[in-house]
């Protein structure tokens, strides 16, 4: 054929006669369970509320104390031999000598002996010697 050369129509193709319809949607539901956990927090403080009571104590103690003073009293004298001058009962001297330390003799500085067993302060009766 040439260039220009048509072929001869026929009729029915070979296509088949056709009209298509939009889509038609269904829907079709399915149903699931799902758990979804809503939290809502709380919170709870315990207050313990305490009292002290202060009890105040004081102890108490006693104690007691004595004190003792003791005075010396001149009781009198006993009746003692004389031994001699310058000599008083019962004391010893360091020398040995039976006069009592420091007591001096007469005519010598001082009260003479000692107690005020002579004659006077200052004086000594002594009977071997005369009295002035």
């Amino acid at each position: 054929m040439g260039r220009f050369q048509r072929r001869p129509r026929r009729r029915g193709c070979g296509c088949p006669n056709q009209i298509v319809y939009p889509t038609k949607y269904d829907t079709v539901h399915n149903c699931f369970e799902t758990e979804v956990d809503h939290i809502h927090p709380s919170h709870t403080t315990v207050m313990n509320h305490h009292l002290i009571k202060n009890k105040h104590i004081y102890p108490h103690s006693t104690s007691v104390q004595n004190t003792y003073d003791s005075v010396n009293m001149y009781g009198g004298s006993f009746e003692v031999p004389n031994p001699g001058p310058g000599f008083v009962a019962g004391a010893m001297s360091p020398g040995g000598s039976g006069a009592v330390a420091g007591a001096m003799y007469p005519g010598g500085p001082g009260m003479g002996q000692m107690g005020g067993m002579g004659a006077g302060y200052g004086h000594c009766y002594s009977p071997c010697k005369k009295r002035r």
